[in-house]
């Protein structure tokens, strides 16, 4: 029987999917693809590993920012596949998702929906979210 185990890749393309249908930046979808991106620092080392590092700081901020305020914030499951080495394409899919992310929070940011302060959160989160693509381009 064929490994039925998706690529890191391949969850990276069906989390941007489904965060292409939310406008919910507290919902679980948003939260799931923080985390997805979360997790890809924990690329393996190489030639860009600085890079990686500040991405990960800068990620993990961003995500510690829209979870703090929830009661029920969300987790990723034990076992996902590992992001896989530094290269050009797993670059551009994080970025590309991270993009999306920031759209999503600084629409959320700029609309009259949310307290004041879930607003601010989400403004916040949006800054992070560019500083991390920033790391990686």
């Amino acid at each position: 029987m064929p490994d039925m185990t998706p690529t890191f890749h391949t969850l990276l393309a069906q989390t941007a999917a489904a965060l292409s249908l939310t406008t919910d930046p507290d919902g679980l979808t948003a939260q799931q693809a923080l985390l997805l991106a979360v997790h890809a620092g924990t690329a393996q080392p190489g030639e860009g590993s600085a890079d990686w590092d500040l991405y990960a700081v800068a990620i993990a901020e961003a995500a510690a920012l829209v979870q703090a305020g929830l009661d029920t914030p969300a987790t990723l499951i034990d076992g996902l596949p590992g992001p896989g080495p530094d290269q050009p394409a797993l670059r551009e899919a994080i970025i590309a998702l991270l993009r999306q992310l920031a759209d999503l929070y600084a629409r959320a940011a700029g609309s009259g929906t949310g307290s004041p302060w879930r607003r601010l959160i989400w403004a916040q989160a949006t800054h992070r979210l560019d500083d991390a693509a920033g790391e990686l381009t």
